[in-house]
């Protein structure tokens, strides 16, 4: 038996949570979990009410406790009613939940011993609820699994291990034990972590903290309950205003669902892409919340492609919570690889909360928390929140402007010193008070630094998140005053900025939240030094640059005096490294006006590189004007430097902007340049341009179609069709899929000018390509498969093989229905398509019953995704509305 160090589980745990529990005839072991609480097992013979004696494993030393809760095996909670019981010092017990199952997860158990704590360490397998414990002997009744700082579970009398899940959902338990989420212990490196004691009161306002009461939402709850409901993957984005009550909305959603066993993973933005990839392995219940959703496009991909793999037997979430629904979701959706999953995502609107009852309950919940923040204990919070809620008041606003009003009141009553000021907003008030805070903590690291240095150095720590410290010494250096400092003040800055703010996931600094206020407090600081950042450019990576520019966009709209010409100047002068930045910013703000501004002159400067333009083509959405801009000007610089394949490309994606833009006459003129061009470099090159070509030509069918051209249309699909046949040949990997998809436009536009017979040979052959990759990898080809089995339908059709086209589309629409169970939000459209078509058919045949079933649930789909996103899925439900009209006026 090995001594156990001072520490249980990570080192942020004390040794003091251990503790043995007695009763007569009983000895097990236990863990302190909460205040008074400890989490054990019980004998049958003890009920609730039963006495025992709880000994923690350091001190030995015994305190009175009470039997207050019996669960499932036996699993059992004790309160130590002893008065001179003292609570361990420490974080807060998190609880987490064993997710994936992977071979090689190991957990830790510890249980109380003599004349040493009992711990052993190994691996752990998971079947749902089920923990398969390999640690080399059998653990005492009452020894706590733990991984890192996570508490997973309890070990019963009969060796089985209890877990906390399985405890969340037991009657009692969580009105006893505050278990605001399971963390999902094999992802715990990608969770966000917060502090857990508040360093300052404007910590009580961070969402996570929960500190005022859930208040109103019932119907979105509700929807937000339904939307979890099934198997398989679903995504929903929820966006509003800053403040407005998203991230507190998304902590509800996961504290209910806790109490079923969920595990929520809190979605941190610098979570490594091989934790992240990890959802694919996923065998619970899982609930994902990225929060500030349209700042993180590149992880979200990531995530997205990793939920794709995902086996879809177990509900797997995404919620998305973010200020905006514009540009950057569009781009998202329109992503090849994470796109597909979004397809039926559902997109929420938080609508203002409208509760008369917000400002004195926070008034009241903020007096109980006050206490607990350090410095503000003495004080009598409750007589003064009855003073400030004695009378109605009129207290318009977001939730969080109520809660800050509230707090500023609070704390206005007990200092009305330069707060208490005419006109001066509530946050103001609160960022007058935390400026207390800031000198009180400067003095006592011995800083004596004038308060506009300090004040600068929290805005750069706005600004910008340090990635590590070699990183945080350099922004430091980059604030004005620090520059040339010595080494040992910037180093006591540092430290009182992680005393300020903790720094959480190896970050040196964590920053003022709500960032609500961090972006009023940084657009004040800006407003009088507009160049603040400017020194640090250089020097932060590239999202730290979108970061910051993030922060300074928002701080415009919180600051009259930051006018938006600053920011634009700023983003201009530095575009050999701001560009990239800009662009990703300008289409994730609320407001980006001052962005787009700068990328306009940007890409007006005659002496622009083309590869910035191509930067800011790339990541424009595809319906902005400014970018069919920036891509006439690309083609122009090709065309006058003589790059003719660059220009044959750049020609390629002006045609696509032009025809996103319904300029459909531009569109097929650059396109038609553009086949000229890849015609003649596939002439004196063709292993090199021929597939160029065929791509040229496919978009020059598209672009003919549009038009109302179809013999032309036709021509041009037919020699892309023998182009993709001939690469196929080649190298079958690479262009088999595109043969495919060449042969199913084939197939369309032969059908359009009745060529019927052989528009049914090019479909035959299209199906046969895509059953044939679907068979080596379904995931990425059975929705290829699916929709080339529709075409087929309507083909044979057409040839009046009627019950051959209803074959066709009963196993488009099983495969659709299989993809649907999957992930309901990528393939729900499709399966509604399917079942329509599906309609179709029977109704041809005379097969009434089939014909009504089968558009009774294609409308029922259509219908629920109309609702979420009315523009995309209108023309879809008119079309089935259109079936199920003719389906019940067909005779009986």
């Amino acid at each position: 038996m090995l001594s156990w160090p001072r520490t249980w589980g990570a080192d942020r745990v004390r040794a003091g949570r251990v503790v043995s529990v007695e009763a007569p005839g009983r000895q097990v072991s236990g863990a302190s979990i909460a205040g008074r609480l400890v989490l054990t097992t019980a004998g049958a013979e003890q009920e609730p009410g039963g006495a025992v004696t709880v000994r923690p494993a350091v001190s030995g030393r015994p305190f009175a406790g009470v039997v207050t809760w019996r669960g499932p095996g036996g699993a059992a909670l004790v309160r130590v009613d002893d008065p001179a019981w003292v609570e361990v010092d420490g974080p807060a017990t998190r609880f987490g939940r064993i997710v994936t199952g992977r071979p090689g997860s190991t957990v830790e158990v510890c249980a109380s011993g003599e004349p040493e704590i009992w711990q052993a360490t190994g691996p752990v397998s998971a079947d749902g609820d089920r923990l398969r414990l390999d640690v080399g002997g059998e653990p005492p009744e009452g020894a706590v699994v733990s991984r890192d700082d996570l508490l997973i579970g309890i070990v019963a009398q009969d060796g089985a291990v209890i877990t906390v899940a399985e405890l969340c959902r037991a009657p009692g338990f969580l009105a006893a034990v505050a278990v605001p989420a399971l963390w999902p212990v094999e992802l715990a490196e990608a969770h966000l972590t917060e502090p857990d004691q508040p360093r300052s009161p404007v910590a009580l306002l961070r969402a996570g903290a929960r500190v005022v009461g859930f208040r109103g939402r019932h119907e979105l709850m509700d929807e937000l309950g339904a939307w979890c409901s099934g198997a398989g993957f679903a995504a929903l984005l929820l966006h509003g205003p800053a403040g407005e009550g998203k991230s507190r909305a998304g902590h509800e959603l996961a504290a209910r669902l806790t109490a079923g066993g969920w595990a929520t993973l809190w979605l941190d933005e610098t979570a490594p892409d091989v934790v992240v990839a990890a959802v694919a392995d996923d065998l619970v219940p899982l609930l994902i919340v990225a929060d500030d959703a349209q700042s993180r496009p590149e992880q979200l991909r990531a995530l997205l492609q990793a939920c794709a793999r995902h086996d879809g037997a177990r509900p797997l979430r995404l919620l998305m919570l973010a200020r905006t629904a514009g540009d950057w979701w569009r781009l998202l959706r329109g992503d090849a690889l994470a796109g597909p999953l979004l397809d039926g995502a559902s997109v929420v609107a938080l609508p203002p909360l409208d509760d008369d009852g917000l400002y004195p309950a926070a008034v009241h919940a903020l007096a109980a928390a006050l206490p607990g923040v350090p410095g503000h204990a003495v004080h009598h919070w409750p007589s003064i929140a009855a003073r400030l809620t004695a009378e109605p008041r009129e207290t318009a606003g977001r939730a969080l402007t109520v809660q800050t009003l509230a707090l500023a009141d609070l704390l206005d009553a007990m200092w009305p010193g330069p707060a208490v000021t005419a006109g001066k907003t509530p946050e103001d008030r609160v960022l007058a008070h935390e400026q207390r805070y800031w000198s009180f903590t400067a003095a006592w690291h011995g800083l004596t630094l004038d308060d506009e240095v300090l004040q600068d150095v929290l805005a750069v720590a706005a600004l910008f998140g340090p990635t590590g410290p070699d990183q945080a010494d350099r922004l430091l250096s980059g604030v004005p005053a620090l520059a040339g400092a010595p080494r040992e003040l910037r180093d006591a800055v540092r430290a009182w900025l992680a005393d300020l703010y903790p720094g959480t996931g190896g970050r040196p600094w964590g920053t003022l939240q709500p960032e609500r206020l961090a972006e009023r407090f940084a657009g004040r600081r800006l407003a009088g030094s507009p160049v603040l950042p400017e020194p640090l450019i250089a020097v932060v990576t590239e999202s730290q640059r979108r970061r910051m520019l993030t922060v300074y966009a928002r701080a415009a709209g919180h600051a009259a005096s930051l006018t938006d010409l600053s920011l634009t100047d700023l983003c201009v002068r530095h575009a050999d490294r701001l560009t990239q930045a800009c662009v990703e910013t300008a289409i994730s703000v609320a407001e980006p006006e001052p962005l787009l501004t700068a990328l306009q002159r940007i890409s007006a400067d005659p002496d622009v590189p083309v590869e910035r333009l191509t930067l800011i083509a790339d990541r424009l959405p595809r319906l902005s004007p400014l970018a069919v801009q920036v891509a006439q000007r690309i083609a122009d610089q090709h065309r006058r430097a003589g790059r003719m394949p660059e220009l044959a490309t750049a020609l390629h994606n002006l045609s696509i902007r032009l025809g996103d833009l319904g300029r459909r006459g531009p569109a097929l003129a650059a396109i038609e340049e553009a086949v000229l061009i890849h015609r003649r470099l596939a002439g004196a090159a063709p292993e090199t341009f021929e597939a160029d070509l065929a791509r040229s030509l496919g978009s020059l069918s598209v672009r003919l179609g549009e038009l109302e051209q179809p013999e032309p249309a036709l021509v041009a699909a037919d020699e892309s069709t023998a182009l993709y046949r001939r690469l196929a040949e080649r190298q079958p990997g690479t262009y088999l899929p595109e043969l495919g998809k060449s042969l199913m436009n084939l197939s369309l536009g032969r059908g359009a000018l009745e060529q019927f017979p052989l528009a049914l040979a090019a479909i035959e052959e299209s199906v046969a390509i895509f059953g044939h990759l679907a068979g080596q990898r379904p995931e990425t080809f059975l929705p290829d498969l699916a929709a080339s089995l529709s075409v087929l339908g309507i083909s044979l059709g057409s040839l009046d093989r009627d019950e051959q086209s209803r074959a066709a589309a009963q196993e488009a629409t099983a495969i659709r229905r299989q993809l649907a169970a999957q992930r309901p939000d990528a393939h729900l459209p499709g399966l509604a398509a399917a079942l329509t078509d599906l309609a179709v058919r029977h109704a041809v045949l005379g097969e009434k019953p089939a014909a009504v079933e089968a558009i009774a649930e294609a409308l029922t789909i259509r219908h629920q995704l109309a609702e979420k996103s009315p523009a995309a899925f209108a023309a879809d439900l008119e079309w089935s509305l259109h079936v199920h009209k003719v389906v019940h006026e067909m005779g009986s």
